[in-house]
């Protein structure tokens, strides 16, 4: 997590041309966030490049890593995407999650897409399949955001997702859902977030719902700013299917 900290604060201090000089890179993102629950306070850290192919496809590659009760996760993600509109982009996506210093690896792929619903309003969906170990766990998962801009510098958003795990040693399925503010300062690369959660596990290895509240700074070089900013500035989400069970330690 240090080291995840040290390179965020090092892409944010970095001038400008510097990001724009690599190979087809369009854009930045890093964020640095932390998150209470339960008494209990976790660092996150995300660092996100989009790079494009041609006019019409691009890469987007995030690497990741969130403290958990047992052990930090670290991720990494590949987003490959087609933008034929400035209305939407979507595409196909592979992430690949571990825990630090013990057995627990979640790999998850499929499809995603983000689409204009109106001027000021979009949403982001993906869905996909999974596979975890320890205990050779199948999964389904979907997950969906709707934002909202309310003017150039104040958003609202909606999330939630679930998963679906039916084996004989777990069957649940993880959910979880937010309610999110963010502030774009002024025209400048930062924007402030903030959320309110509730994860839970549903079926027969059912736990209590929980809440959360997160709170982060992003940075960004590239594209357009502010909350009104067009779809091929928006980075896609990072998947987090398992995270209602890591945020209790079954997994």
């Amino acid at each position: 997590m240090r080291s995840l900290t040290f390179l965020l604060a090092a892409l944010v201090m970095a001038p400008p041309a510097s990001a724009q000089s690599s190979l087809g890179l369009a854009g930045i993102e890093a964020t640095m966030g932390l998150t209470a629950s339960s008494g209990t306070s976790f660092a996150t850290g995300r660092l996100s490049g989009d790079f494009r192919i041609t006019e019409a496809h691009g890469f987007q590659l995030d690497l990741s890593a969130r403290d958990y009760p047992g052990g930090y996760l670290g991720q990494i993600d590949g987003h490959l995407y087609l933008a034929p509109t400035t209305r939407s982009k979507y595409g196909l996506f592979a992430s690949l999650a571990d825990v630090s210093g013990r057995e627990a690896t979640v790999a998850y792929a499929g499809a995603e897409g983000i689409f204009a619903l109106g001027s000021d309003t979009i949403l982001q969906a993906r869905a996909g399949i999974g596979y975890a170990r320890p205990g050779a766990f199948d999964f389904v998962a979907a997950d969906a955001q709707l934002a909202h801009a309310l003017s150039d510098t104040i958003a609202v958003h909606v999330g939630a997702q679930i998963a679906e795990v039916q084996e004989q040693a777990l069957d649940t399925r993880p959910w979880a859902a937010e309610l999110g503010l963010d502030w774009h300062i002024a025209d400048g690369p930062l924007f402030l977030s903030a959320a309110l959660g509730a994860t839970g596990l549903a079926g027969p290895d059912s736990a209590p719902s929980d809440t959360y509240l997160r709170l982060g700074l992003t940075w960004r070089y590239g594209g357009a700013g502010g909350a009104r900013r067009p779809i091929s500035a928006r980075p896609f989400t990072a998947p987090a299917p398992f995270d209602p069970l890591f945020r209790r330690g079954l997994f």
